[in-house]
């Protein structure tokens, strides 16, 4: 499963003009494997960072009848970042500059985390 992560963070980061980074962690905040443009991107904190807000997203989510989050979405002045949920707790993360299509992000985002919910 190892090999096929690589290739999943690999041909996602690809696949997004301006991107920076690509990870797949779980729930917890916890990189699983991650393919990075750049040597000063931090995949890990960004794991870290935002592993509470996703599960609180969920979890509200459920709570108000909206059925499951797909993507969660934040956008910075120099950042942006798109997670896609996919299965058993496991999130595909995106993290492209400013010059990076939120759209772009979210739809590779979603097609890597369903290419988990396959493989």
């Amino acid at each position: 499963m190892s090999g096929d992560l690589s290739g999943l963070v690999s041909t996602t980061l690809a696949s997004v003009r301006g991107g920076l980074g690509s990870l797949v962690m779980d729930l917890d905040g916890v990189p699983i494997d991650q393919a990075t443009q750049d040597p000063d991107v931090d995949l890990e904190s960004l794991a870290g960072e935002f592993a509470g807000l996703l599960r609180e997203a969920r979890t509200l989510a459920a709570s108000l009848g909206w059925g499951a989050v797909r993507t969660f979405s934040v956008r910075a002045r120099d950042r942006q970042v798109v997670f896609a949920f996919g299965p058993d707790g496991l999130l595909l993360g995106v993290e492209a500059g400013p010059t990076g299509l939120c759209g772009q992000l979210r739809a590779v985002a979603r097609r890597a985390a369903d290419r988990l919910e396959d493989g």
